[in-house]
């Protein structure tokens, strides 16, 4: 429901977790896929499976997941959510540092990079654990398209999220702070629209940003095909109602529909509400310090996210710290370049599925 592909298997995860157990180790068929049953709860005991490859996943890894399962002390562990929270290095962070999937055919892709998958009973999803910064920007179906149009995606997917996180701010500081970076002819356009208008510019981005949100929010919890709906109309006829009252300026409402398309791109629902929380952040910074205030937001998220860890392992490997590590990191490589496995993964472990040359290439050699 919530990972549609295009190309790609189209099975999902059940709340039955011995289903969903058979659902992994139907696409994969080795007896050195480990999978280990644990509880957790002191009151009622809810049962887990963690699943991974002997040889790929790192023993120090599995250690450390049973031990933080073990080390939890609370009544009733009711999803997979509360679970994730409970095992995270950093609660405080604004980004989540495990993967959520429903789709079987990821998690088998995080375990051949030598991840661990946590199933739980009552829950139509996966845990994957550790997990990085790209392994949330990563769409399902990359790995199903051609590496070209798996690469072209992923470019146009980290332009709709560094739009969204920046453009809000950037508009705000240029117009309130910074108005000699416009263009005459824009300059003289933003001003005679934001003289119209009684409220001031930081505001009213504020208040659109939040309008925004309501309305998705909204739409998503009204059931059945009603909450598209309500999203678009609602969209719709707030954005030509506010401007034809003379309340928000039109190119203020562009701004910050161009932001929320871009959020849209974002494939992980998680990593969309932390985009949409910078958001704010960093328009608030910029309409009260314009240029710098953006500066210096940015840089403490950067100083945040070189400084996070997903269990003990660096949030932005193999990136930084720079590691061996399979070549689908921002870009997809080809299929048959992929020779390491993931940077999770024991060291310098090839992934023996692929080789350094397709088989056709070398018999034509």
């Amino acid at each position: 429901v919530n990972e549609t592909v295009v190309m790609g298997p189209h099975e999902g995860f059940c709340e039955t977790m011995r289903d969903n157990v058979v659902l992994i180790r139907k696409m994969m068929r080795t007896p050195a896929l480990i999978s280990e049953a644990v509880q957790i709860g002191d009151q009622t005991q809810s049962r887990v499976t963690l699943m991974y490859l002997n040889g790929a996943a790192k023993k120090e890894t599995v250690d450390e997941i049973k031990r933080r399962i073990a080390a939890c002390r609370v009544d009733h562990v009711a999803s997979l959510g509360m679970l994730e929270q409970l095992l995270e290095d950093n609660p405080f962070s604004l980004l989540p540092q495990c993967v959520t999937t429903e789709r079987p055919d990821r998690a088998v892709s995080f375990i051949t990079e030598g991840q661990v998958v946590i199933l739980m009973e009552n829950a139509p999803n996966a845990l994957v654990m550790p997990a990085s910064l790209l392994h949330l920007y990563h769409a399902p179906d990359d790995t199903a398209l051609r590496w070209q149009y798996g690469t072209f995606l992923r470019l146009l997917r980290m332009a709709g999220m560094l739009i969204a996180l920046f453009l809000p701010a950037i508009y705000v500081a240029l117009t309130v702070f910074h108005p000699e970076g416009m263009s005459l002819s824009l300059l003289t356009s933003v001003l005679e629209s934001q003289s119209k208008v009684p409220m001031s510019l930081f505001p009213s981005m504020l208040l659109m940003l939040l309008a925004f949100s309501l309305i998705n929010e909204a739409g998503a919890r009204v059931p059945g095909a009603m909450g598209s709906s309500l999203s678009i109309v609602g969209g719709i006829i707030l954005g030509q109602a506010v401007v034809e009252a003379d309340m928000f300026s039109p190119l203020l409402i562009v701004v910050v529909a161009i932001s929320g398309i871009g959020t849209y791109a974002v494939p992980t629902y998680s990593l969309t509400l932390a985009i949409r929380i910078a958001q704010l952040f960093l328009v608030t910074l910029a309409g009260i310090a314009g240029y710098p205030g953006i500066v210096a937001g940015t840089f403490f998220l950067l100083v945040s996210l070189c400084g996070l860890t997903s269990l003990n392992h660096p949030y932005l490997a193999p990136l930084a710290p720079s590691r061996p590590a399979n070549p689908d990191k921002v870009m997809r490589m080809p299929i048959w370049r992929q020779r390491i496995r993931g940077a999770f993964a024991n060291a310098f472990m090839t992934n023996r599925t692929t080789g350094p040359m397709r088989a056709w290439d070398k018999e034509k050699k």
